[in-house]
């Protein structure tokens, strides 16, 4: 009898259970999580829009506590721009995908994201529910006005180090 006959025999008599366990999720398949902050990003920002390069920015600043502060020390002026090392995102293309797909954003000739109406609400909703978002939300009240496009460009670039 070949092995795999013998392997099919034990398991049509055996007994299973499954245990749920929590899996993590890459950050690129959580879309409600970036769809959510790129509204609440675009909701805090001048004029309800941005440049995808600050988009980014805010992107890669708003993952962990330790880029959120760096981000906060250079907008105190505690520390130069070229300090700030910041990489692309993958997610934020799909959600903005996404989120455009769903008629919360406008993409304005491929360069600049603005809120529509229908994304305001959205967004105003999110940022209403105080048990959602806590961390970004409270980073982006304050980021996502003061990091205008000459700040997030010469992080994005590097020019102070010419």
């Amino acid at each position: 009898m070949p092995p795999e006959s013998l392997f099919l025999e034990a398991l049509q008599g055996a007994n299973f259970s499954f245990t749920a366990r929590p899996e993590p999720v890459a950050g690129d398949l959580r879309l409600s999580w970036g769809i959510s902050v790129v509204l609440l990003s675009l909701l805090n920002s001048r004029g309800k829009k941005a440049s995808f390069l600050k988009l980014q920015f805010l992107a890669h600043s708003i993952r962990t506590e330790s880029s959120r502060e760096q981000v906060h020390a250079v907008l105190r002026g505690e520390r130069k721009t070229s300090e700030v090392q910041v990489r692309v995102e993958p997610w934020l293309n799909r959600a903005v995908a996404f989120a455009h797909g769903l008629k919360y954003v406008e993409v304005n000739r491929g360069k600049t994201i603005t809120l529509t109406p229908l994304g305001q609400n959205v967004a105003s909703a999110i940022n209403a529910n105080s048990n959602v978002l806590q961390h970004e939300r409270a980073f982006l009240t304050i980021v996502a006005k003061r990091a205008t496009e000459e700040i997030v460009t010469r992080i994005w670039h590097m020019e102070t180090l010419l």
